[in-house]
């Protein structure tokens, strides 16, 4: 009986490290999404929904953009640092999370 390694480990030596690198790359970026831009309508209701949740512990789910790929949390903000322009964020796990303010795209109020 033949015993067949599988068509992906019988033509994986085929290929060079730098191309199968090249290949994963080029699979990431296609899948990559461009930020999207805010009116400044959207951005002062991002700041009041954080600021509410700073006062009264709102639950907010919070949506983040970072090199082409959007990420969602939901939690309470417990600290915000008008400096460094981040944002102290307490999520489900009780984990305390920075966030930095320029890469928030939307905020819901979670009641």
């Amino acid at each position: 009986m033949l015993n067949d390694r599988g068509i992906n480990k019988k033509w994986q030596g085929f290929f060079m490290p730098e191309h199968i690198a090249m290949l994963k790359k080029a699979k990431e970026d296609y899948h990559k999404k461009p930020r999207p831009i805010l009116s400044d309508e959207q951005i002062e209701d991002i700041e009041q929904s954080i600021i509410n949740s700073l006062q009264s512990n709102n639950l907010l789910e919070i949506s983040t953009w970072k090199n082409g790929f959007f990420t969602s949390r939901v939690g309470v903000v417990t600290r915000l640092n008008p400096i460094s322009k981040t944002i102290q964020f307490k999520d489900e796990l009780d984990q305390i999370i920075t966030i930095d303010f320029f890469q928030i795209v939307s905020v819901k109020v979670i009641s």
